[in-house]
């Protein structure tokens, strides 16, 4: 799967969303430096919360792979803060927003420290 196949399947189910990036990750993960390129390449047209998502996902495992991230990547984010989970409390989005890795701040993206952590 590809990065734009990644968003346009999150658009697709935006409920189950997490399940796709879930998969990208483990593939890409599992994946070799060519095929990780190639799966990185291609980026969304356009931006928004899931386009600045996938941008983020993208450029932190990128640089986890010692790979150089797309550019589309560095271009993408999301318009408005998304924070993945369902974070209603002041508490919670602070948190977020202190712990989130840098590729998804930078995104106006924000999740837990541990988002791409995967048994």
């Amino acid at each position: 799967m590809t990065a734009r196949e990644l968003v346009a399947r999150c658009h697709a189910d935006p409920g189950h969303f997490q399940l796709h990036v879930n998969e990208f990750v483990d593939d890409f993960r599992g994946a070799n430096l060519r095929d990780r390129v190639m799966m990185a390449a291609d980026g969304p047209p356009t931006s928004g919360p899931i386009e600045g998502l996938v941008a983020a996902v993208v450029g932190a495992l990128c640089r986890e792979g010692e790979a150089d991230p797309p550019a589309w990547a560095a271009t993408t984010r999301s318009p408005e803060p998304f924070f993945v989970m369902s974070a209603r409390g002041f508490a919670l989005r602070l948190r977020l927003m202190l712990e989130s890795p840098p590729p998804f701040r930078a995104r106006n993206v924000f999740v837990p420290e541990s988002y791409l952590d995967r048994a």
